[in-house]
């Protein structure tokens, strides 16, 4: 995993946000446009994770990221995950708090912002996940995130809701929780079931989740791939409310 300098502005960094981008080479300029307004009302640093793109998504990035002093990017040369992808982020931030976010142009950019503020305003930060609850979905993916929540009450013993659901905000002392990450998308839940674990507070923003301006998602582009997709979601739950880790 290769990394490029983090963010010099001679003062500690309060905000780190994490994009996994694999295969975004035609969003990556318009990623960066648009969270360019964010660095101007907020001191950040965002890190494009090229995670183990196929396509030329470097070459863009080499060619764009001097012209944003605010971004930089994190290599990760073989693809092994989505959620193997957010933890070579998340590791390499700089920032007192760390975010997520999808990368697809599906999450607003001012969201990760306004789950910043309001974990500021918690009433202990150091203690508390700020995340998304989409709202305006259709039927059919209500059905498929209440599915999952029942399965992860029933699992984990825990009530989490909207589990996939994006931005996720939280002070970087939840990192030393994230001993056996996982590399796929049960990232979310091994996140919020570690940081409920450990006693923090899980609060929430609404936030819309429009069609993706291009391209398709890997797990559900087939009803197969979204079934064994979720297949998969409840082994694993099963496994971590078996092992706690």
């Amino acid at each position: 995993m290769a990394s490029a300098p983090a963010l010099d502005i001679g003062r500690p960094i309060p905000l780190s946000i994490v994009l996994p981008c694999y295969n975004e080479a035609r969003g990556i300029p318009a990623i960066l446009e648009r969270f360019a307004p964010l660095a101007r009302q907020q001191t950040l640093e965002l890190i494009l994770v090229n995670n183990g793109s196929r396509d030329n998504s470097q070459q863009v990035l080499d060619e764009l990221l001097p012209r944003y002093p605010f971004a930089r990017s994190v290599l990760v040369e073989v693809n092994q995950g989505y959620g193997h992808g957010i933890f070579a982020g998340i590791s390499a931030a700089e920032g007192e708090f760390i975010a997520w976010s999808h990368a697809d142009l599906q999450c607003d950019p001012a969201d990760v912002l306004r789950a910043f503020e309001q974990l500021q305003r918690s009433a202990n930060p150091r203690r508390t996940i700020v995340k998304g609850r989409r709202v305006g979905r259709h039927f059919r993916e209500r059905i498929v995130s209440r599915g999952m929540e029942l399965f992860a009450f029933v699992l984990l013993r825990r009530n989490l809701r909207e589990i996939n659901a994006q931005p996720k905000v939280f002070h970087r002392e939840l990192l030393a929780q994230l001993t056996r990450p996982a590399k796929d998308f049960n990232f979310d839940v091994y996140v919020l079931y570690r940081a409920l674990a450990a006693g923090w507070k899980i609060e929430e923003i609404e936030v819309k989740f429009p069609p993706r301006p291009y391209g398709s998602s890997n797990w559900s582009a087939t009803l197969f791939s979204r079934w064994r997709t979720i297949a998969r979601s409840i082994r694993y739950m099963a496994r971590l409310g078996l092992l706690g880790n």
